[in-house]
């Protein structure tokens, strides 16, 4: 979204209202289900009835759901007695796709990551002083998955492993929203997670060295209690995520190059 259009939303005092078709919402819990890395590819969904059941609608609806999220390339049906509804490996992407993608995405990745600073800076915060032992034992549970998966050039470069990363990560995260007790900033944690994932799925190919980066000395300030340092950490620690993320945008051309 540009400048103008975020100041036109924001000088309107009511804005316009579209109806939701109901497949429309099954569609966007699951697919934030598999953005929050609940489901990892090659996992399977509940069946179809299962899902209607704990959605409270129809199985048409679901079916319609599922059209949706097959033509996203998010899940396919495989048939048969061991078949189901799985979750779909993402394909690996060329660094000319990598650039492309993030040419038109990089403002929106900034704004994303600007209001993780906010909220989830003061989500560190609060969870120092406000964290439980079972708050501290799922953030170690999650650091120490992450840090396996990072010991190795070979462990970050496995496919699977960039996913199962992501899934710990958005755990951690997740479990900080959680342990500052605020319901808003709980919300507003795994709403930014579930936007970042589209971004980093479509532009990272492996784990980077420096993604568990942080993560055990926001641990270890929230363990302490020692909220000043735990919200400084996390502030680091996105700060390098943006560096990370700026790293993959396309490169100028240099000055006085001809075209071949």
């Amino acid at each position: 979204m540009k400048a103008s259009e975020l100041e036109g939303a924001a000088g309107a005092a009511i804005g316009s209202v579209r109806a939701t078709a109901t497949y429309e919402l099954v569609v966007e819990q699951i697919r934030r289900a598999i953005f929050l890395g609940r489901f990892l590819p090659g996992d399977k969904l509940p069946a179809e009835r299962d899902l209607a059941s704990q959605m409270v609608v129809s199985r048409t609806t679901i079916r319609e759901a599922i059209r949706v999220l097959e033509g996203e390339g998010l899940v396919t049906v495989k048939r048969g007695a061991a078949g189901g509804l799985v979750v779909l490996e993402q394909g690996r992407p060329s660094r000319a796709d990598i650039e492309a993608y993030m040419a038109g995405q990089g403002d929106w990745i900034d704004h994303v990551l600007d209001y993780r600073i906010a909220n989830e800076c003061a989500a560190a915060g609060l969870a120092a002083s406000r964290r439980t032992d079972r708050h501290l034992a799922r953030l170690a549970a999650a650091l120490a998955e992450m840090t396996a998966i990072c010991a190795t050039p070979e462990a970050r470069a496995l496919t699977a492993n960039v996913g199962r990363f992501f899934a710990f990560d958005a755990d951690f995260h997740l479990t900080i929203g959680q342990a500052s007790m605020n319901p808003f900033l709980s919300r507003a944690v795994e709403d930014t997670r579930a936007a970042m994932y589209l971004p980093i799925g479509k532009v990272f190919v492996d784990v980077e060295a420096s993604a568990n980066d942080q993560h055990a000395a926001i641990l270890s300030a929230i363990a302490d209690r020692d909220a000043a340092a735990a919200a400084s950490w996390m502030r680091t620690h996105i700060e390098e995520t943006r560096a990370g993320l700026h790293r993959l945008l396309p490169r100028p051309r240099r000055a006085g190059a001809r075209k071949a």
